[in-house]
């Protein structure tokens, strides 16, 4: 009997000398304590080890994922002004009473991208346009128009064209439009130029209809005086008030988002463009009615990023509303930022 129990203690200690290569299973079989007949401390030792063998062979599982981005963090309005405004202008004047309420650098010249588009649908409102006229997409208005889910040969009412224009800032529309509204090329952007100095708004120009050229700029004061023209015709208008629309031509269907993400804010707008080209940074001109009645036009130009031109725009609506309606006309060359 005694000899049976000491190769039985034989064997599992060879077993023991297997398993036990970690300093911590080394440690398990010291600090357990001997019981009668050896057996169950021998059998405790054997688990020890055995678990301290299977954790120390697992392989580690390493956290992988995308990083959240950081908030947008901006300073708050204050009654004194805005602090950092991350644009190259800014323009705010109340509809009502043409007060200019806010603004940096109102008179400085820029590129003002798709905010060409209004000027664009005014001229093609100047041409009588029959919104039920279907028109068919050529290769040359897809060619160089960035971004677009039209493609070539698809027919298209001019009703849906305006739209997509205008909502979603569509190139390939726009260039449709203008090239099938019987005014050749030339003539067309002549009369967007007329259409501008009509209004008094100097310093603005234009080379083509869709915004692409860094060569069609405008001031921040200017664009606030385009908007409000075009807004006049109830047609754009109700367009750009319109936060999604839909449409389907020969081939497949559409749906359109409107690229004026204060549309979905707190505040009535009552109109608005967006535009961006690496010349021109992300641009906004927006028309805004208060809870109180209040209505105004606001202009960002030549922020750094989509996020910024949205968050930016609030905090100059937000100021507008909380302090700048209550303060004095600034003068020409006054700054609240």
């Amino acid at each position: 009997m005694i000899q049976l129990v000491s190769a039985r203690k034989i064997a599992l200690g060879l077993g023991l000398a297997l398993l036990l290569e970690t300093p911590a299973a080394a440690m398990a079989v010291a600090a357990l304590p001997a019981t009668k007949g050896g057996e169950r401390a021998e059998t405790t030792v054997l688990a020890a080890a055995t678990t301290s063998k299977a954790k120390s062979s697992a392989p580690r599982k390493r956290r992988r994922g995308r990083r959240r981005a950081a908030p947008l963090r901006l300073p708050a309005v204050t009654p004194y002004g805005i602090p950092r405004l991350h644009v190259k202008a800014a323009y705010v004047v109340d509809e009502a009473t043409g007060r200019v309420l806010f603004q940096k650098n109102p008179e400085r010249v820029l590129p003002i991208a798709s905010l060409t588009k209004l000027v664009t649908a005014m001229v093609l409102l100047e041409t009588d346009p029959d919104w039920d006229r279907t028109v068919e997409i050529l290769p040359e208005d897809v060619k160089h128009s960035s971004r677009s889910r039209i493609r070539a040969r698809e027919e298209i009412t001019v009703r849906d064209l305006i739209h997509a224009s205008l909502m979603a800032s569509d190139n390939v529309a726009t260039k449709a439009l203008a090239r099938t509204c019987g005014l050749t090329r030339e003539e067309f952007v002549s009369r967007m130029n007329v259409a501008a100095e009509s209004l008094g708004v100097t310093g603005t120009r234009f080379v083509e209809p869709t915004g692409l050229s860094e060569l069609n700029v405008a001031t921040a004061e200017g664009v606030a005086r385009l908007l409000n023209a075009a807004s006049a015709n109830p047609i754009v208008s109700a367009i750009m008030q319109k936060q999604s629309y839909a449409f389907v031509t020969n081939r497949k269907p559409h749906h359109l988002v409107n690229t004026n993400r204060l549309l979905r804010s707190k505040w009535r707008i009552t109109g608005g463009k967006t535009g961006y080209i690496s010349e021109s940074g992300y641009c906004l001109v927006t028309s805004v009615e208060a809870p109180t009645g209040a209505a105004v036009t606001a202009v960002v130009l030549g922020a750094p990023s989509n996020a910024l031109r949205f968050a930016e725009a609030r905090r100059i609506l937000d100021w507008t509303f909380r302090f700048g309606l209550n303060r004095p006309e600034l003068g020409a060359d006054g700054e609240n930022d």
